[in-house]
């Protein structure tokens, strides 16, 4: 009786009142009928959403309601104690239909979005005039219109607000604190950084200072977190710090890294260490569990912590050679991949490389990044390497036994130098770096070059050429700490230590060759004295007298004084100067 009543209430016909069934039935009306339900159709839409309130009530409260509702039943019912809304925007029923037979309203739609559009359709048109006057503040503070638009579209609120009152306020606090260009780029990062006041930021900012935190580092990478309440700050900063017993020192290098954990609160964050906790099998507060944290790739705090443990646990049961591997994936970062990616590029992978299923296992448990990169990326790396002289089988060979090299775009500067160094200074041929692919992982002015060239300047090698047929070949590529303790004692140069300091004089001598004076490593090859000079003493001030000639003499080329630049003593290169502006010379003397 009730569902009837409720039925009849919204002005639904029943079927078998006009003597016909089904469809027909629904949307039949007889000429007296239909007058009636026009008459009555907004009282009898108005009662009937009483009666669906007070049975949304029933099903909310129980059945000790059920008394008490159904003597209501009975009440007449009154429209003024309804707000002023169309009835539509209060039936709480997705599926329920107005009325039958009403073109205006679909019956395949549900109710709830009809109210949604109702609700908003006043919103939606209002503010026309008002964004206008929104967008004209952001350009009266010297924004541009494209970054206007780009805040606006992430952080619609600020069309809501009002202009005098809180909209000029905020950006003029926040032009005073920033200027036009820095509160540009703000805002491009941190969309609601207006909702906030700079004071507010700057609590957050000392506070993180307080801790040893690099402040100015997580204001760099995430300034989002500066833009968050400072308890909400706080709160998670101690929830990290307690949950794995992280002591000051170690919540400084964790911050430094996962910067982005602060815009996290204390669930997500912990949810996260749950979830790394229960794929290591490690408690969270072991000295372990924090190295792996510690360790992590940077995206760690990005993802919901069930996407994090669904993505480690299908890499690690499709992919991985032992339950170590849970580890390398939390380090490099293979969480960033889902599921159905992660077998596509397998998949492409086998294709590419030749790989069987335990090859792929093999491969993927050393490198799982190798997941991270998209097989057109892959396959044109690979293509690369062909076309710097390696065949396909030694390019399949080095990538099988060095899968990092897969995610090298081998046609950057920084590669194409790399092979460059290797075969014109090192004097290696391509059999040579094929048979021997982790060459390709090192840096060449961080790593080979002040190894080869410390060799050489100690004695310990004839040239940067007869590394290879020295029989000390492997120390490029060793440890720094390995390397002092075989060359601790230089025979030489007694005085000579391959420190920190001896490392970076030789990769700051490298760069000013490659990028200042613009030498390719085919020159530099050619004048590996250049590699011994001093660059502060010689080679920098020496350099810049030779471009000035040259840009005064139009016939003086600096490129062409290159052994001078590094053999000559100071009074030659003095006449070589003099020599070269003899015009000039001539003109100041004259005058």
């Amino acid at each position: 009786m009730f569902l009837y009543t409720c039925t009849r209430a919204v002005g639904c016909v029943q079927p078998g009142r006009t003597g016909l069934t089904g469809p027909q039935a629904e949307h039949t009306l007889t000429p007296r009928r239909l007058a009636r339900s026009s008459h009555g159709l907004q009282q009898r839409m108005l009662s009937g959403a009483s009666i669906q309130q007070k049975r949304i009530n029933y099903s909310r409260h129980g059945t000790h309601c059920f008394d008490h509702q159904k003597a209501g039943l009975s009440k007449p019912f009154t429209a003024h104690d309804l707000p002023v809304l169309p009835v539509c925007t209060r039936l709480p029923l997705s599926s329920h239909r107005l009325c039958c037979g009403n073109s205006l309203l679909s019956h395949q739609q549900p109710c709830s979005a009809l109210r949604r559009k109702l609700l908003t359709s006043a919103t939606k048109s209002a503010p026309t005039g008002k964004a206008d006057a929104v967008q004209a503040e952001f350009a009266k503070a010297g924004i541009s219109a494209e970054v206007t638009q780009k805040v606006l579209k992430q952080y619609k609120p600020y069309l809501m607000w009002d202009v005098e009152t809180k909209l000029r306020p905020a950006l003029q606090l926040w032009l005073q604190e920033l200027g036009t260009e820095q509160l540009s780029q703000q805002l491009q990062k941190v969309r609601r950084l207006l909702v906030r006041k700079p004071e507010q930021c700057s609590e957050v900012y000392l506070w993180l200072m307080s801790k040893g935190v690099n402040a100015a580092r997580v204001r760099e990478k995430a300034p989002i977190v500066l833009a968050r309440e400072l308890s909400a700050v706080q709160s998670t900063f101690e929830a990290l710090q307690q949950a794995s017993a992280f002591s000051d020192a170690q919540m400084c290098t964790l911050l430094h890294k996962h910067y982005g954990a602060l815009v996290y609160g204390p669930k997500h964050v912990l949810g996260t260490f749950q979830a790394v906790s229960s794929l290591l099998g490690m408690p969270m507060k072991s000295d372990s569990f924090r190295e792996v944290i510690l360790a992590a790739g940077d995206r760690l705090f990005r993802m919901s912590p069930d996407t994090l443990h669904e993505r480690v646990a299908f890499f690690c049961q499709m992919y991985a050679t032992g339950t170590h591997v849970v580890r390398t994936a939390l380090t490099m970062g293979v969480f960033g991949t889902p599921e159905a990616v992660m077998q596509s590029r397998a998949a492409k992978l086998q294709e590419q490389l030749g790989w069987d299923n335990e090859q792929l296992k093999q491969k993927l448990s050393t490198f799982p990044i190798a997941l991270e990169s998209q097989p057109s990326t892959i396959a044109c790396n690979v293509q690369a390497l062909q076309g710097a002289g390696f065949s396909q089988s030694q390019v399949w060979a080095m990538c099988s036994h060095r899968p990092a090299l897969l995610g090298c775009k081998w046609t950057s500067d920084t590669n194409v130098e790399k092979l460059q160094f290797l075969t014109l200074l090192l004097g290696l041929t391509l059999d040579d770096i094929a048979a021997r692919p982790n060459l390709l992982s090192y840096s060449v002015s961080g790593w080979l070059g002040p190894r080869v060239w410390f060799m050489y300047q100690t004695g310990a090698i004839e040239a940067p050429n007869t590394v290879m047929t020295s029989g000390l070949f492997s120390y490029t590529w060793c440890s720094r700490v390995l390397f002092s303790k075989r060359f601790s004692s230089p025979s030489a140069f007694p005085s000579m230590v391959f420190d920190s300091a001896f490392i970076d004089h030789w990769k700051r001598r490298w760069e000013f060759l490659r990028q200042h004076m613009n030498l390719s490593v085919q020159t530099i090859a050619a004048h590996q004295d250049l590699l011994l000079t001093s660059l502060p003493d010689r080679l920098a001030p020496r350099w810049q007298l030779l471009s000035s000639v040259a840009s005064e003499q139009a016939a003086f080329k600096a490129e062409d004084h290159l052994t001078a630049l590094a053999t000559l003593s100071d009074q030659d290169f003095a006449v070589l100067i003099e020599a070269g502006r003899p015009a000039l010379t001539f003109r100041h003397e004259g005058g």
